[in-house]
């Protein structure tokens, strides 16, 4: 979506040309955090002056660019198909010949300085970094998950955390269907990280990653990938879209938030049984504080089962409200003295919570992966013990009665550690260097 090379303000050198890479091009739907990502760190570098080119799949969603006809044809494969559609679909998820083929004519046409990779996987696959590598152009690539270790994404099995495909045994996610319960899909998923781990193409190929929490460093340094190659460069949200005047808080919020996918992984179930134990325990009497009433936001393949396990456990002061855009994210807001997420996998490092602190809102969340990196216990907000829905009860008990400070100490955190404007200075600093190694 460039036009003519920008004048740079700081004199007559050329200022940098970024090749932008994601399986998405926007920020809807399936892009979430990713795409939110994407679409501020492509509008600030044009601020700063960059030229910006994007490479990704060709969807109806997609940001208007004059390099779309380089885009990739968009497959689905949350829908697999059979038969010769299926064959060729199996093929370009672990090598997509068309990807290298119209990236290798992109980069011939744009010649770009540094690469930044997010989530090229599947859809774009691995194929590229060779492309990249013979025009010689410098990768960065951001580790937004775990796919390039885990066949599932979230080391999650039977509802606990796995990490049996250490080493290269992969064969342990065919053997649990790890992947959406299906012998093919796991066996594909399988195949597909065995292929990139065995001949190194990610290791050997991009130049840096970043890492947003220092556990997902750590976790990528454990499974054998060079720590020279790591660097956490931790998230950031819009302190000004979140700040806390942009939400309309009642005087006496009564309810409590979730945000999010609804699925599995995110630990709604557990959060579920801890509510209802919360309304049998003030029911019973006691120091229980009155329940506040459970708000649950998004959409999932868990939606349905997840309302049928809140009407089988009686569950009397809780909400499905559905997808929220940002306005209905913020009146939901408005009604709460926290949010949780309660996840059972390894998360990195959630949009939902930095949103939340920085609206001035603490958070109750699991201890476990990269999430105790942004809560304080008693500070800006509670962890619990994943599955465990009385850790969580007690969690939530204490994020209701916790004093009015919590909320300036959740948004000074934010403002500390997550401020958009600093996250972009250091990226572009790590840019820049990549250019001249």
């Amino acid at each position: 979506m460039m036009g003519d090379e920008p004048e740079n303000p700081q004199g007559d050198r050329r200022m940098p040309t970024l090749l932008l890479v994601n399986k998405f091009y926007h920020d809807t739907g399936a892009a979430g955090g990713v795409g939110r990502y994407l679409v501020q760190e492509e509008e600030d570098l044009l601020q700063a002056g960059w030229t910006v080119v994007p490479f990704a799949m060709a969807e109806p969603e997609s940001r208007p660019s004059e390099w779309s006809r380089y885009f990739v044809q968009a497959r689905d494969y949350s829908r697999p198909r059979w038969g010769w559609d299926g064959l060729q679909d199996a093929a370009s998820l672990l090598w997509n010949r068309e990807a290298a083929r119209k990236l290798d004519a992109l980069l011939t046409r744009t010649r770009p300085d540094v690469a930044h990779l997010h989530n090229i996987y599947h859809h774009l696959s691995p194929s590229i970094l060779g492309v990249l590598k013979r025009h010689r152009v410098p990768v960065v690539m951001t580790l937004h998950d775990l796919r390039l270790l885990c066949p599932a994404i979230h080391m999650l099995r039977d509802g606990k955390v796995c990490e049996r495909c250490r080493g290269g045994r992969f064969h342990n996610a065919v053997l649990g269907r790890c992947v959406k319960n299906s012998l093919p899909a796991s066996l594909l998923a399988a195949l597909e990280t065995f292929h990139q781990r065995a001949r190194r193409l990610y290791v050997d190929q991009v130049d840096l990653f970043l890492c947003p929490s220092r556990f997902i460093l750590d976790k990528y340094l454990e499974w054998g990938f060079p720590a020279a190659k790591l660097r956490h460069l931790p998230n950031f949200v819009d302190l000004e879209q979140w700040h806390p005047d942009r939400i309309p808080r009642r005087e006496d919020p009564d309810a409590y938030l979730y945000f999010g996918r609804l699925s599995r992984e995110k630990g709604l179930k557990t959060l579920l049984e801890a509510h209802r134990l919360w309304e049998s325990g003030h029911q019973a009497g006691g120091d229980v504080p009155r329940p506040l009433t459970l708000l649950i936001a998004g959409e999932g393949p868990d939606e349905t089962a997840l309302r049928d396990r809140a009407q089988s456990l009686g569950i009397q002061a809780g909400e499905f409200l559905g997808t929220l855009d940002r306005p209905g994210l913020q009146q939901a807001l408005g009604r709460c003295r926290f949010t949780v997420l309660p996840s059972e996998c390894y998360e990195n490092s959630p949009m939902a919570v930095l949103e939340s602190l920085a609206a001035g809102l603490p958070v109750v969340g699991t201890d476990l992966g990269g999430i105790p990196e942004m809560i304080s216990e008693g500070v800006t907000g509670f962890l619990a013990q994943p599955r465990d829905a009385s850790s969580l009860c007690g969690a939530l008990q204490s994020a209701a009665t916790c004093a009015a400070e919590t909320s300036l100490r959740a948004r000074d955190w934010a403002e500390d550690h997550a401020d958009r404007r600093r996250h972009m200075a250091e990226l572009q600093e790590i840019l820049t260097q990549s250019i001249g190694r």
